[in-house]
């Protein structure tokens, strides 16, 4: 209920607040129409002026060009990976690119006739900055190059787009040869530089090796590693020594406990025997042993034969100090005890093997006590061994790949000599296109007739403020702040109505005639620049 009072109350100001904007713009309206001459002279002169201009502009012509660049070569497949890989797209994109050069488009512009002869370099790189952005290339999904080019003179037009194409062709397959010829030279230079650094790596690290055999590392690692296992094997040769001397003096101990005892006596037509015939049967097998697995320098043949020569003087010597009845036949012989024999001849092969074992400690010690004292030499070696090799190693892979990539290069060179690798294929030649590109009129006609209207009305608007009138007591009221007590109304004769009545029609009627005209303009706008371009004193217009 109160929401319904409060609007009741406030609509009679609202509604008197829209009538007095409503009456205000009324009163400019009015104020406005007592100028509408001058807005229709404006109209009329801004559009005369301008359309003027726009049926003044030259035509302008388009000439296109469209050609196909074929990568797909029967050639391609097979050479690929033996040849430079390279995007021939890409390599297409960028002559396309280089077509628009500055050092291109000023041949260009002095070859199509663009500036008069003896222009100087100021004139033609004006003129190159006005052409390079109507110069269009674009390259589509079909691998469909087109050049496009506008121009107010037709020939120039063909003739640019024709010298586009010339030198896109030309230059795409000449540069691309020229880049393989120079990449190839740049390639034929360094892997000459690289041979040189290679041989003399080679060299040096033959010299290092002549000069340091003896202590190269093997294939048991570095010095460290070496030093090591050498060390290990020396503690395995003293643990098994150790063996070998406790299994010796337990049969010395044995011996010493043991009593021979004589056997039954020998028959009188038995050859007298020794005390050592088994001793020397049992290295004799050895002997035969060794040999198998051994020549006869090697120092644990030697060591035997060493002992079987003693043991052997030592029979002749028994022999030989025997009394002479105790070998001649019929007298009685005793035999030592057989475990006591057998117990000395594992003591004879406890002693050799001692032996062995002892001669392969002093060698191993020795190869020890070597690597022990090169302590400060060997890593040495081993580490300059090292920056040797990886020297060579780097140089010799490098001279590797700059050789693939000559081999490359010289492949890729003849397989761009037989010209199968891009090909271009012009789909359309040079040509224009039937009509006139450009400018479009109609569009600047409108454009035109709109500004000028515009324009004219803003004049009444400017003069109406200029030269403010009172249209209505309201508007006196308002201003002043008081009461008007009456008005009076201009009363007109027929004839000054009349009059009125006329300048009204002629306003409107000038109004229509500028519409007829534009609407004339639209149809005929085209063919009536035309006719004025051909006239001799307006020839000049379109360059």
């Amino acid at each position: 209920m109160n929401e319904t009072r409060a609007m009741e109350w406030r609509g009679p100001g609202v509604q008197s607040e829209a009538l007095d904007v409503l009456a205000y713009l009324q009163g400019i309206l009015r104020g406005c129409w007592r100028f509408r001459w001058a807005g229709a002279a404006a109209a009329w002169l801004l559009c005369l002026a301008g359309w003027l201009v726009v049926l003044f502009l030259p035509d302008v012509y388009r000439a296109t060009a469209r050609v196909y660049v074929d990568t797909q070569s029967a050639l391609r497949p097979l050479l690929e990976g033996l040849t430079v890989d390279s995007n021939l797209m890409s390599d297409v994109d960028m002559m396309a690119q280089a077509m628009l050069s500055q050092p291109n488009l000023e041949k260009v512009v002095v070859r199509a006739g663009l500036v008069p002869a003896g222009a100087g370099p100021e004139q033609i790189e004006n003129k190159v900055n006005q052409i390079r952005s109507s110069i269009k290339v674009d390259m589509d999904r079909n691998d469909v190059l087109q050049i496009a080019y506008e121009y107010t003179k037709e020939q120039a037009a063909l003739n640019v787009v024709s010298m586009l194409l010339d030198e896109f062709i030309k230059g795409s397959l000449g540069e691309s040869e020229a880049d393989t010829r120079t990449a190839q030279a740049f390639l034929e230079e360094k892997l000459a530089e690289y041979e040189a650094r290679l041989n003399e790596a080679e060299q040096t690290l033959a010299d290092f090796k002549r000069r340091n055999v003896g202590m190269m590392p093997g294939e048991e690692g570095d010095y460290y590693q070496r030093l090591q296992t050498e060390m290990k094997r020396l503690d395995d040769i003293e643990s098994r020594l150790r063996l070998a001397r406790q299994r010796r003096d337990d049969l010395r101990r044995q011996l010493e406990g043991e009593t021979p005892v004589f056997g039954l006596m020998t028959p009188r037509n038995e050859t007298a025997s020794t005390p050592f015939d088994q001793q020397i049967a049992a290295y004799e097998d050895e002997l035969a042993r060794l040999r198998l697995k051994y020549t006869d320098t090697h120092p644990d043949v030697e060591q035997v034969l060493a002992v079987l020569e003693g043991l052997r003087q030592k029979r002749e010597e028994y022999l030989a100090s025997r009394p002479a009845d105790s070998a001649r036949p019929g007298l009685n012989q005793l035999d030592a005890n057989p475990v006591y024999q057998q117990m000395k001849l594992q003591l004879n092969q406890a002693e050799l093997r001692l032996g062995q074992l002892e001669a392969q400690r002093r060698d191993q010690a020795a190869v020890v006590r070597e690597l022990r004292e090169k302590v400060d030499t060997i890593p040495q070696i081993e580490a300059e061994l090292t920056r040797l090799t990886r020297n060579y190693d780097v140089t010799r892979e490098q001279y590797e790949q700059l050789l693939m990539r000559l081999e490359s290069a010289r492949l890729s060179e003849a397989a761009e000599d037989t010209k199968n690798d891009v090909t271009f294929r012009v789909i359309d030649p040079p040509a224009l296109d039937p009509q006139p590109v450009g400018p479009k009129r109609n569009l600047l006609l409108t454009a035109v007739l709109l500004v000028g209207l515009a324009a004219g009305g803003a004049v009444t608007v400017l003069l109406n403020f200029a030269r403010p009138v009172f249209n209505s007591q309201q508007e006196l009221e308002r201003l002043y702040g008081v009461a008007v007590l009456g008005t009076i109304q201009l009363v007109r004769d027929a004839a000054e109505a009349a009059a009125a009545r006329r300048s009204t029609v002629f306003w409107a009627s000038s109004m229509l005639l500028l519409l007829g005209l534009y609407a004339g303009l639209l149809l005929t706008g085209d063919e009536l620049a035309r006719q004025l371009h051909a006239w001799p004193m307006f020839a000049g217009v379109a360059t």
